[in-house]
């Protein structure tokens, strides 16, 4: 089925629930008015009985804290920040401006700046590789590179979505298959990265870094089984909404907008979470992707 565009998104902004026309929540396929993939949904793509290994070594990642997901993290919040944090401003200590940015200074009770600028804070982590970056040389990521048993254990993960992809759509499998980098890759997939986010509901974004012309895959896992209602995956600009529950995989344009809903938590049995200021989902969002010049690193890094 072909959708277009019937709003204009925010970048930044939440969109709940009830600005979506429709909840895909079964096997389905959809396409943009020019004919490019848009989405592919299917259910169960990860087998049960892998779900428990995978989730084991996933959650620490998506678990800890990090302050640098931009607009996904939201207009910028103190409440957000550090605990220690007193009040948001420039690099020069000087209140701000406009508080519809993503990332600022802050500073403490004492009065003194923090020496980085950073976005609201959110349960996030990473594995795998990175290009170039930040003065940095293509290298495999802090946690992959402290956890090398964990991070051979994912590329069967890797393997599983990768060979999903290839069979629901082989000519943009093909075409990221031809700029992967073998020495920067999970082992047997078309994979570089993994985004892992841990009950961390997005803002409306377009991602960045990422294969130009090809998709993204987003795989859930659910630490206690349906603990949680809501946090659908939302394409707000088609007004589309997509139930992915544990072992559900989402193939989609991931530089289309896109952000989630809020959710409910069901029970007290995962603690409570100090960001969020609730109890635990246990909602475990893992993005499988190639970084966009993966292809142009040396081995010799």
């Amino acid at each position: 089925m072909n959708y277009k565009k019937v709003f204009e998104a925010t970048k930044g902004l939440f969109y709940d629930e009830e600005h979506y026309d429709m909840c895909i929540t079964e096997d389905c396929i959809g396409y943009k008015e020019n004919g490019d993939i848009l989405f592919i949904f299917k259910k169960n793509v990860i087998p049960e009985n892998k779900r428990d290994e995978f989730k084991k070594i996933l959650k620490p990642i998506g678990k800890s804290k990090t302050k640098n997901r931009g607009s996904g993290a939201g207009y910028v919040d103190v409440n957000k920040f550090p605990k220690n944090a007193v009040s948001l401003c420039n690099a020069k200590g000087d209140p701000l401006k406009n508080e519809k940015i993503f990332s600022c200074y802050f500073k403490y009770e004492d009065g003194k700046v923090a020496k980085r600028c950073q976005s609201n804070q959110t349960r996030c982590g990473v594995a795998g590789y990175f290009d170039e970056t930040a003065g940095l040389p293509c290298r495999k990521v802090h946690w992959s590179a402290h956890n090398p048993v964990r991070h051979n254990k994912l590329e069967e993960f890797c393997k599983i979505v990768s060979e999903h992809y290839k069979k629901v759509a082989p000519e943009i499998w093909e075409f990221q298959k031809s700029k992967i980098n073998e020495d920067f890759i999970f082992k047997d997939s078309i994979f570089s990265t993994l985004t892992v986010n841990y009950d961390y509901r997005t803002a409306n974004h377009k991602d960045t870094g990422d294969l130009e012309n090809s998709l993204s895959t987003l795989t859930i896992f659910e630490e206690e089984e349906d603990n949680y209602t809501g946090f659908y995956t939302g394409l707000p600009e088609y007004k589309l909404m997509f139930d992915v529950r544990g072992g559900d995989t989402l193939i989609f344009d991931a530089h289309e907008y896109h952000c989630n809903t809020e959710s409910d938590t069901l029970t007290d049995k995962l603690g409570y979470d100090d960001l969020s200021e609730k109890e635990f989902g246990g909602r475990i969002a893992v993005v499988s992707y190639l970084r966009n010049r993966i292809n142009l690193c040396s081995n010799e890094e």
